[in-house]
């Protein structure tokens, strides 16, 4: 990982190298830099016909691709609270019996640099998917049976894996 800062936030000092691919310390004011993951949360949501909603995306990365509805979590949002409001955003929905799913460790390319992203993935329910519509940044919704969508449809391996996840458990039970 390439990284972002070539200055000590703290002193200014050039002398900011990394002790290793996530730590950086400076050797002037002995300032220390973790890069750790952002926070993301995307949800599988199903209606009462077992149908998935998925997005299509209108930006890089992963433009065009599908995609469950969702995005990056605020300073002061718990996960549950900023999946609720990106959904609000992507679809118009209001999320019902949310779940964790599972987690999942990303990169968000994004103005030349790769970040480090942990995804938290969920599954949630709705009665049904009228009155949902394309977000700003979502080029169309796309509802299919669970049983008809192909992981590599999805934009990023993280939600591909976390599909895979949920379709083995489902499974079980």
């Amino acid at each position: 990982m390439t990284p972002v800062l070539k200055f000590c936030p703290r002193c200014g000092s050039p002398n900011f190298p990394a002790r290793s691919p996530k730590h950086h310390v400076c050797k002037d004011c002995a300032f220390e830099w973790f890069i750790n993951p952002a926070a993301a949360a995307a949800c599988f949501v199903f209606d009462d016909a077992n149908q998935v909603l998925l997005i299509r995306r209108q930006n890089d990365p992963g433009k065009g691709m599908l995609a469950p509805p969702g995005g990056f979590i605020d300073v002061g949002e718990t996960a549950e609270d900023g999946l609720r409001r990106e959904l609000r955003e992507e679809t118009g929905l209001e999320i019902r019996d949310i779940s964790f799913l599972c987690s999942q460790p990303n990169t968000y390319a994004y103005g030349g640099y790769r970040y480090p992203v942990l995804d938290l993935f969920f599954r949630a329910r709705v009665p049904s998917f009228s009155g949902a519509f394309a977000g700003e940044e979502t080029t169309a919704l796309v509802i299919k049976p669970a049983t008809q969508i192909d992981p590599a449809e999805l934009a990023f391996p993280s939600m591909q894996s976390a599909w895979r996840h949920y379709r083995s458990n489902a499974a079980r039970e």
